[in-house]
């Protein structure tokens, strides 16, 4: 299943966040990068020490070599000592519970995203916020599809590749999201891109870490710290 669910990350993994700036509105979006400034995820600020981000951007990569790029002000934040951690119940086979918390070494001023009040509709429609290869921000608007039409056949996906802790979205434009890149819908992050087959278009849609199912254990782990 998991085969090609990184092929689309791939295609950005050289990019830095020193020269691009994101609107007000959209400033809660951070990258997850190398000391070297290769970026390798994506994520979400939650508050003003807190990141919301892929457990797939913490269990491949030495934690001590990573720094958090804001990309509002351009800045690259260190990553408090100890302040960062995944859902347990993460499994990287399936990419079940793909989620992390990330604290930051200082606090950052930017809007935050809050969590979700109730689970995404289908139907209903949110804003994906990617990196892209010119290393801009770009957003895609992506309509939730239900579970069940995800592994209907129509698209890549077939029966026992999508759990609870997963949702799909489909785009009619095309999107190359490297993991954790958010999902936003009215001031609410809904979704962390997770996995998928290639760039996500109308005929493939994306994979996302379903954040109303992570709630509580987000809301716990930061009330922890």
């Amino acid at each position: 299943m998991m085969t090609n669910q990184f092929t689309c990350t791939l295609l950005l993994l050289i990019a830095t966040a020193s020269s691009i700036y994101a609107s007000d509105d959209r400033s809660y979006v951070v990258l997850v990068k190398g000391k070297d400034g290769g970026v390798i995820c994506g994520g979400a600020l939650y508050n003003n020490r807190t990141v919301i981000t892929a457990a797939t951007c913490l269990t491949f990569y030495d934690v001590d070599q990573l720094v958090v790029g804001i990309v509002s002000s351009g800045q690259d934040i260190n990553i408090d000592n100890n302040g960062h951690t995944f859902n347990i119940a993460f499994d990287p086979d399936t990419q079940e519970n793909d989620v992390a918390i990330l604290r930051l070494a200082e606090p950052v001023s930017a809007t935050y995203v809050k969590l979700p009040s109730k689970q995404p509709v289908t139907g209903s429609t949110g804003v994906l916020t990617i990196w892209s290869a010119n290393k801009t921000l770009v957003d895609i608007s992506e309509t939730i599809i239900t579970a069940d039409d995800c592994v209907s056949g129509k698209y890549n996906y077939e029966d026992g590749d999508l759990f609870d802790s997963m949702l799909c979205g489909l785009s009619k434009d095309q999107a190359c999201a490297i993991a954790g890149s958010p999902l936003v819908s009215e001031g609410q992050l809904i979704g962390l891109a997770s996995w998928g087959y290639g760039c996500a278009n109308k005929a493939n849609p994306e994979v996302y870490t379903n954040i109303y199912e992570e709630k509580s254990w987000i809301t716990s782990t930061v009330e922890s710290w």
